[in-house]
């Protein structure tokens, strides 16, 4: 198994006052991660802020079809 990280205060106090359209889906390894009201993945980093999980990329293949 992976390495375990306490969580700190200021993620703690995030997750205590997450918004009801919010849900807690993870929090086994690494930063919590949450699911937003329209359904994106969000990390709660060491600070306490929500960042997107997954970055939007931009893709340069161009399929034919």
């Amino acid at each position: 198994m992976g390495d375990v990280h306490p969580l700190t205060q200021r993620q703690i106090r995030c997750l205590e006052k997450l918004p009801e359209d919010h849900e807690v889906v993870s929090i086994d390894e690494g930063p919590p991660i949450v699911r937003g009201p329209r359904g994106q993945l969000l990390r709660v980093k060491a600070n306490g802020r929500l960042v997107d999980l997954v970055e939007a990329v931009k893709s340069y293949l161009y399929i034919h079809g």
